[in-house]
């Protein structure tokens, strides 16, 4: 043990305690035993130099991942937890936890998931493919949604990411998205084009809502994880199971479920976005153009630690209508890498090319 080598009067104690065992009754013995992993404990904290508070965020995040996490039975827990403290071994503080929880995301293959302490986060990155510039400064423009008609039968509606804060946003979100369709399709289009190439996720069950008109009511996916969770449209609502997530007032009835579709993506399309994708697989006449999305397809969870700590994790994967799992990025129909014109939509590359396929298909 380390703390042993750096003072030799503990060691000395030690074997002081050790040596006379044999000589001393067996109620007795019994409680220097006790005393004895007591001391040592107090010494192994000691040379680790870990407060309470962190052993316990170390051990109750490994302990989470370990009943939870989609990958648990690939992993050496083992091996990992005492790598994870011999990582903690000079950490008292649990705003210095970064390298150790980036370390148990890694192990467990987790680029999904996070650590978080108060204000800090803690996430492991993968390698993931560059997202290009003209995606990364649109986005820190702000992503609202748009709509426009770059052919005189032919839609587009772009779609952002949907974070939310409120309960009543699952609503509200899915309103204006809806809002912006109904829009589109009160123009008789005859196909859509859905932006998603600054989609990066946050709640799905809205943006998937937010364009019911273009899917079929009834079962468009489900969440597989211990348990499989459906995922359906009914009723102009969004439900898991018999739990309804979200619901809208849509102002038209237009049928568009045989309409074509292009869904433009990127790598900057992941999460959300990705389940969005899922619900739209097995619809006919619709197919992906673009880049391979982000990869975050896994089904995640926050469990709380403390009222100070929560993560979230990995815990199952996402299936499309026929229960085909995806646990990968998505790779899109038509590959196709041309220059992205968010701010001059009729004449980007991949608009462009998205307004070739659907005439080709409108009947």
């Amino acid at each position: 043990m380390k703390g042993s080598a750096k003072n030799p009067a503990r060691t000395q104690n030690r074997r002081t305690l050790v040596s006379t065992y044999v000589d001393i009754p067996k109620a007795m013995r019994q409680k220097i035993i006790i005393f004895i992993w007591v001391l040592l404990l107090r010494e192994t904290n000691s040379a680790f130099g870990q407060s309470d508070e962190v052993r316990f965020l170390i051990d109750t995040t490994i302990l989470i991942m370990k009943n939870n996490a989609v990958n648990a039975n690939r992993v050496d827990w083992d091996s990992l937890t005492n790598n994870a403290f011999a990582k903690a071994k000079d950490i008292n503080n649990p705003y210095g936890l970064g390298p150790t929880m980036r370390y148990l995301y890694k192990s467990i293959n987790d680029f999904h998931g996070a650590f978080f302490y108060r204000d800090s986060t803690f996430q492991w990155h993968l390698n993931q493919t560059k997202v290009p510039d003209s995606i990364m400064n649109e986005w820190k423009k702000g992503v609202q949604s748009i709509t426009m008609l770059p052919d005189k039968n032919i839609g587009y509606l772009r779609i952002p990411s949907m974070p939310i804060a409120k309960q009543e946003e699952f609503n509200t979100k899915a309103q204006r998205l809806n809002d912006s369709l109904c829009s589109l399709l009160g123009k008789n289009i005859k196909g859509i084009i859905l932006d998603l190439r600054l989609d990066g996720g946050g709640a799905m069950h809205p943006m998937i809502l937010g364009v019911e008109q273009l899917l079929t009511p009834g079962l468009i996916g489900s969440f597989q994880t211990k348990k499989k969770q459906d995922w359906f449209i009914k009723g102009n609502g969004f439900f898991v199971d018999t739990a309804l997530i979200s619901k809208i007032n849509p102002t038209c009835n237009n049928n568009a479920q045989n309409i074509p579709v292009v869904m433009l993506v990127s790598p900057y399309t992941g999460s959300a976005a990705e389940c969005f994708i899922i619900a739209f697989k097995g619809r006919k006449n619709t197919v992906l153009l673009g880049s391979k999305t982000a990869g975050y397809v896994t089904v995640n969870t926050g469990i709380p630690i403390n009222d100070t700590a929560f993560i979230n994790l990995a815990v199952g994967y996402s299936a499309d209508r026929n229960g085909k799992l995806y646990k990968e990025a998505i790779e899109p129909d038509i590959p196709f890498t041309g220059v992205d014109k968010f701010n001059d939509i009729e004449n980007d590359d991949k608009v462009k090319a998205a307004v070739k396929w659907l005439k080709l298909h409108i009947n």
